[in-house]
């Protein structure tokens, strides 16, 4: 209930400010087994690390405003579950997503393996058509432990035609988190899923404004009789 609080009063806050003003919304999930450092990514993004975080229970969400390209981007991030009891659940979160960051971890060939086989899947089933996903592989600061073969990461997303970050959301500064979401803000307006958005909008603003001439037109007429 708590997150579906923050959720209306986001939604209040954005009605309040003019069209011209209001930021681009970019709904983005981030998935992946449970302890590949989805939450700890979240939380340096937005300058809150706690190293000693706890495991996500179904879903928290956070949102940041960022500029990018001289435009506002407002990401609504959604931080999902990795825990199997909770799977049944977070397709209910990836709807009209624009972003999904898939996140393995780099000393665990398993957690690379299940991004493969099932998160991908799953979203994919459960998404947009043109969802963008982009994958991460987290806690390179343990790169001497790596069980994760690069190349195949590599060659696995050109299959699926995503891009590929190794980061550390450990590091002391969010220097590699920063530029993974800049990077993915510039990818979003970019995409077709933004584009035919913003189409969208423009049309729906034409038709608004079509109809309110028509009814001053009326107006006018009565007004003249």
């Amino acid at each position: 209930f708590f997150i579906i609080y923050k959720i209306i009063l986001c939604i209040n806050k954005m009605n309040d400010i003019s069209e011209e003003q209001r930021p681009i919304r970019c709904k983005t999930i981030i998935v992946g087994n449970s302890g590949v450092g989805k939450t700890s990514i979240i939380s340096r993004y937005i300058g809150k690390f706690n190293p000693l975080e706890k495991m996500t229970i179904g879903a928290s969400f956070i949102n940041k405003l960022e500029e990018i390209d001289g435009k506002k981007v407002l990401f609504e991030i959604w931080d999902t579950a990795g825990q199997e009891r909770y799977r049944s659940i977070n397709s209910i979160f990836y709807q009209d997503s624009y972003i999904c960051i898939l996140t393995y971890d780099i000393t665990k060939k398993q957690s690379f393996e299940d991004l493969k086989d099932y998160w991908y899947n799953s979203v994919l089933e459960h998404s947009m058509e043109n969802i963008i996903f982009h994958v991460v592989g987290n806690k390179i600061d343990l790169i001497d432990k790596e069980d994760v073969d690069r190349k195949e990461v590599k060659e696995y997303c050109e299959k699926i035609g995503a891009e590929v970050s190794f980061i550390s959301a450990k590091e002391e500064n969010s220097t590699y988190v920063d530029i993974l979401f800049n990077k993915l803000g510039e990818k979003f307006l970019k995409s077709d899923i933004y584009l035919e958005n913003e189409k969208d909008l423009k049309n729906k603003k034409a038709e608004k404004i079509s109809f309110n001439d028509g009814k001053e037109e009326k107006k006018v007429k009565k007004c003249c009789k």
